[in-house]
């Protein structure tokens, strides 16, 4: 695999690029497409000129190659792209709900912080869903990728709905920091599933350490 694709790797490659480092990304992204995929052709009507364009260009290239990866039935570089957009869909939707709540257009039932919360969740499942099926990811049956769906734990008759799951990965989108200890983390560690890691996804305007990962522990029922 590419440098760049370590499971925290939430800014990529396109943070610090110049544009001929872009280019050399760009290229090596379409050729790792083809590898996979020997028909692929990237559209495009020329290398963007501006930072953002470059930066745009290089995520829909990962993204493309973690679709192709995923249909060879191959998940990691899904689950780093998932993480990453995850992280900044949370960070726009909290945005977007401070400002609603102080517009006072967040409606509120027990409290403005689990009103807020409800609001992250919902627009961070909204967004995820559209940029799956953008990538033509089915991630909404019963294969190893779900947007907010059932994961059951038959032993105690019971289910979880993490926010995600890709594979063997659980991400759970939060405001409050959550631990081992957390009975929904547990939860979702007992599921039939058996993740390998629930990855916890907070805004960043709300803590400095937004994204950790909470490896699968020795678990007895």
């Amino acid at each position: 695999m590419a440098a760049g694709e370590a499971l925290f790797d939430l800014s990529g490659p396109a943070r610090a690029a110049t544009t001929a480092l872009a280019q050399n990304w760009t290229n090596q992204l379409i050729e790792q497409i083809k590898v996979l995929e020997p028909g692929f052709r990237y559209d495009s009507v020329g290398f963007p000129q501006t930072l953002q364009g470059q930066i745009n260009q290089l995520n829909d290239l990962r993204w493309m190659r973690a679709a192709a990866f995923m249909r060879k039935g191959e998940l990691r570089p899904l689950q780093v792209e998932t993480v990453r957009f995850i992280q900044q869909s949370a960070d726009r939707a909290y945005a977007e709900g401070v400002a609603l709540q102080k517009a006072g257009k967040l409606r509120i039932r027990l409290s403005a912080q689990e009103a807020l919360g409800n609001f992250v969740d919902h627009q961070v499942r909204r967004e995820l869903r559209a940029h799956y099926r953008r990538y033509r990811i089915e991630a909404a049956g019963t294969g190893p990728v779900r947007v907010n769906r059932r994961e059951n734990d038959t032993a105690e008759s019971s289910y979880r709905r993490p926010d995600a799951r890709v594979g063997d990965i659980a991400y759970d989108v939060t405001l409050t920091r959550k631990t081992l200890k957390t009975p929904q983390v547990r939860g979702f560690f007992m599921t039939d599933f058996r993740p390998s890691n629930v990855i916890i996804i907070r805004p960043r305007q709300v803590d400095g350490q937004a994204t950790y990962a909470i490896k699968r522990p020795e678990m007895k029922r």
